[in-house]
């Protein structure tokens, strides 16, 4: 009987282990995604600083290299070891957690970018930064909570993280009525328009980690659930917290 039992016992270990790996190699990508984070956000202050921008190329390097490695390993792992409809799931929410990831390292190099060709000199652009600062903060909570519900098994934080993209994209659309309305009725040259173009991409980017944040989340729920809720309308509408604009807040708080 021991005999018998012990190429699987052999079998399962190995799996164990693969399977420890994959997750270490992805704690590892998260981890340095939460960086980029928070390197964008300082060089948003400080845009001449050469380190942030080296720091943020050589990370996304590596952004580049564990994304082939892991979605590599996932594949290997479902060949060699034939996972059950457990394994299976965490394996597949692995893959598409690792395809958001790496699109959300492309994004913030697209955010490096557009951050470089503004001019804050500029005047009517400086307060522009403070809305940025907060997009930034929403949306880093939302990835920090989204990886979160994955690793720790919450499927609550999962769809906090869902219902928290709304305030992502107020954020968003405040910032493109402000450029327009702000800038509309002057003779702009040629850095205020590339001013306001790479605004307007920035802020569009960051909702786009929003977005990337929420497929992360629903990745989660797949894994814990096993349900897949994309394009699920009744998960997508807002929540009560978000219904009304927070009057103390006014980065989303409408106005006139």
């Amino acid at each position: 009987m021991n005999t018998i039992q012990q190429p699987y016992e052999h079998t399962s270990g190995i799996k164990d282990k693969y399977l420890d790996q994959l997750e270490s190699d992805f704690q590892l990508l998260t981890e340095i995604v939460l960086t980029q984070m928070t390197l964008i956000a300082q060089l948003l202050d400080d845009t001449q600083n050469p380190e942030y921008t080296k720091q943020l190329k050589r990370n996304e390097k590596i952004i580049d290299s564990l994304d082939i490695t892991i979605k590599e390993k996932v594949i290997n792992a479902i060949i060699l070891f034939t996972p059950r409809a457990v394994d299976l799931r965490k394996l597949m929410a692995y893959h598409d957690m690792t395809i958001s990831m790496e699109r959300v390292g492309d994004l913030i190099q697209n955010i490096v970018e557009g951050i470089q060709k503004i001019d804050f000199s500029i005047g009517g652009f400086t307060s522009y930064k403070k809305i940025l600062h907060k997009m930034f903060e929403r949306t880093d909570h939302m990835l920090k909570n989204a990886v979160f519900a994955f690793s720790g098994v919450s499927n609550e934080m999962a769809y906090d993280t869902i219902l928290m993209d709304d305030k992502v994209d107020k954020l968003d659309r405040k910032i493109e009525k402000k450029l327009a309305d702000g800038f509309k009725d002057q003779t702009n040259d040629s850095q205020t328009l590339l001013n306001i173009m790479s605004l307007n991409s920035i802020s569009y980017y960051i909702e786009r980690i929003g977005d990337k944040a929420v497929d992360i989340a629903e990745s989660a729920i797949y894994l814990i659930e096993g349900k897949d809720v994309r394009h699920t309308k009744s998960i997508k509408k807002a929540s009560p917290e978000s219904e009304e604009p927070d009057r103390n807040d006014p980065e989303t708080a409408q106005t006139d």
